[in-house]
């Protein structure tokens, strides 16, 4: 008889095949639950109610360093989802922002500190242009009751040379129409303006070029989430996690072959040739070996934002037996 096990995942191409039965994992009965990635990891940080589930790379590395029972999981190293949220950024038109390197020393709204996409866009403008999150102003615009930071403590008990305000709901998009922000990311901010006399896009191009020239130094594009398991049922049942590990891939390259745009980092719109050229075949690599360099900077990352003590041991972090992928 096959294990039942209960899962939630954003919605994502790459899941398709997993979701629609044609792939199964070996040995198991997996149903899936989907929604939007930020209330799904607001509800596995209150109630950890599902075994497999999709959750955010920083946030999990927090855990590590603020344990709860609650909190006990393990990782799959899975990564179907790219921190690309940056690339949405606007700035109000009279803040004097022409290109990401204009940040330095500007107010930004961002839906939570703590959130991947956060830590992967102040790691690449360290990166690229040398600014470091002390050198901007940080503003807070998801709920406090609904934030992410706030639930890992991250309110209280914070970076202590870093400049996070948090604000009200609502008052990130009025803040950044008056210009009292110069620039912010959409995400989580309703009738966020994304065009008009106010506000202009930061990357016209869609951000192709900034994540090119991360790429070209770096080697990988950032990845935003990846999949944690019951760290009691791998104990349990070790062989599970390789079974769920497994499946992912499986349902990855079916999810190619029946659309090849589940390729692309950007979105659907994207050259399928010109991003092969760039990034390769395969821009969403499971695995560790192909994916440490890119957990070692986001952990390093991590530690410069003042959201960890000290860089998180990266084999740590995944079930053992699955260290050596």
């Amino acid at each position: 008889m096959a294990l039942k096990l209960r899962g939630t995942f954003s919605p994502n191409p790459k899941m398709g095949p997993l979701l629609d039965g044609t792939v199964q994992p070996k040995g198991i009965e997996l149903t899936f639950e989907s929604g939007q990635a930020g209330d799904l990891h607001e509800r596995h940080l209150r109630e950890s109610a599902h075994d497999v589930f999709e959750f955010s790379i920083s946030n999990y590395m927090i855990t590590k360093e603020r344990p709860r029972p609650l909190w006990d999981w393990t990782a799959l190293p899975i990564f179907f989802s790219k921190a690309l949220l940056a690339v949405n950024t606007v700035a109000n038109a009279k803040a004097g922002v022409e290109s990401a390197e204009d940040l330095r020393g500007k107010r930004f709204g961002i839906p939570d500190y703590t959130m991947t996409a956060g830590v992967w866009f102040r790691a690449m403008l360290r990166q690229l242009y040398g600014i470091r999150p002390q050198d901007m102003s940080w503003y807070v615009t998801r709920p406090r009751e609904h934030s992410h930071g706030a639930q890992l403590g991250i309110n209280e008990d914070g970076p202590r040379d870093v400049s996070i305000n948090w604000l009200q709901e609502g008052e990130g998009v009025r803040m950044l129409l008056a210009g009292e922000l110069d620039a912010a990311f959409p995400a989580g901010m309703a009738d966020f303006p994304m065009d008009g006399p106010t506000v202009r896009r930061l990357f016209p191009d869609g951000g192709r070029a900034f994540v090119e020239a991360f790429f070209r130094q770096t080697g990988f594009t950032p990845v935003n989430h990846t999949v944690l398991v019951q760290r009691k049922l791998a104990e349990k049942e070790p062989w599970v996690p390789e079974a769920l590990f497994e499946a992912f891939e499986r349902s990855k390259q079916e999810a190619y072959r029946r659309d090849p745009r589940a390729r692309t980092i950007f979105h659907d719109r994207d050259d399928l040739d010109w991003q092969r050229s760039v990034f390769g075949d395969d821009p969403f690599p499971v695995g560790l070996a192909a994916n440490r360099a890119m957990l070692t900077m986001g952990a390093e990352q991590s530690n410069i934002d003042g959201l960890t003590r000290e860089s998180a041991k990266i084999d740590e972090l995944f079930w053992e037996s699955l260290r050596g992928t």
